[in-house]
């Protein structure tokens, strides 16, 4: 068995093993589930009551209200696609958000809409959308440099295709620019990462590093707990799990999730010392 395919199973494994195990959303006070509606220019509000071709017309002499226009579609036709399953429907979002780069290549919100759009295509097995999808990230990084949720985009696409060390460093970053990104779900991609490619210790620092400015963050003993025990320190791990267990802010599913771990580990002999 080649290298390569030693690495997609460890992937493989580790992915499933954090993501079977840990809640979907373990932290009530963590961020919006989506941003503030951002309301549209009064140009391109105005020819939302209009049929789209003559709406272009009317946004022909005004190149940065057609692109945001575009791009307004491109992403209601991902949406509408998310909903439907209605392929057409995709691979005209794809197309549209072109147009809406091709004229205003300096949005980074147009790349990032580009992005997830060859992310959705990376996860039909679209051959290069990949590597499209990381180019659009990379191009939305450039732009806006300081953009956590653009860290995130392109670190969950790295992580994707095996990129482990430079995911983590755009994951640890991202959380380090605004803690608030730090959710339940984030940290599943970061503990696969961390498992993934070895690096149980520096997971467990970093979690550590978090937690003395952020206790709230009670979830993170439960990621720290399964770093624990893959790296064979049931004590520590043990450790962690009865801590959050005994927190009155702790989340059920949480709980819950921290129970069946210290279930597992109890039944394959418990303590290490």
């Amino acid at each position: 068995m080649n290298r390569t395919m030693i690495g997609k199973q460890v992937r493989i494994i580790a992915i499933v093993f954090v993501l079977g195990l840990l809640p979907a959303s373990a932290f009530p006070e963590g961020p919006e589930a989506s941003p503030a509606v951002r309301p549209f220019p009064a140009e391109v509000a105005d020819t939302l009551k209009i049929p789209p071709g003559e709406a272009e017309k009317r946004l022909a002499g005004n190149t940065a209200a057609l692109a945001d226009m575009k791009n307004n579609q491109a992403g209601k036709l991902y949406r509408e696609y998310r909903q439907d399953g209605d392929m057409k429907k995709l691979y005209t979002a794809l197309n549209t958000a072109g147009q809406a780069i091709k004229l205003d290549s300096g949005r980074y919100r147009y790349w990032v809409t580009l992005g997830n759009i060859h992310s959705e295509l990376a996860r039909l097995n679209i051959f290069r959308a990949n590597e499209y999808a990381e180019e659009s990230f990379r191009q939305a990084m450039e732009l806006a440099p300081g953009d956590a949720s653009v860290m995130v985009l392109l670190a969950v696409n790295l992580a994707g295709t095996g990129d482990y060390e430079e995911a983590l460093e755009y994951f640890e970053k991202a959380a380090k620019t605004d803690v608030l990104i730090l959710s339940a779900d984030i940290s599943q991609w970061m503990n696969a990462c961390y498992l993934a490619d070895a690096q149980t210790s520096r997971g467990i620092i970093f979690y550590e590093d978090i937690q003395k400015s952020h206790p709230r963050y009670y979830f993170l003993n439960l990621y720290k707990a399964v770093l624990y025990k893959a790296h064979f320190d049931n004590d520590k791990a043990i450790r962690e799990l009865t801590q959050l267990l005994k927190r009155d802010d702790a989340d059920g599913a949480t709980k819950e999730a921290a129970r069946k771990l210290l279930g597992e580990i109890n039944r394959k002999g418990g303590r290490t010392s």
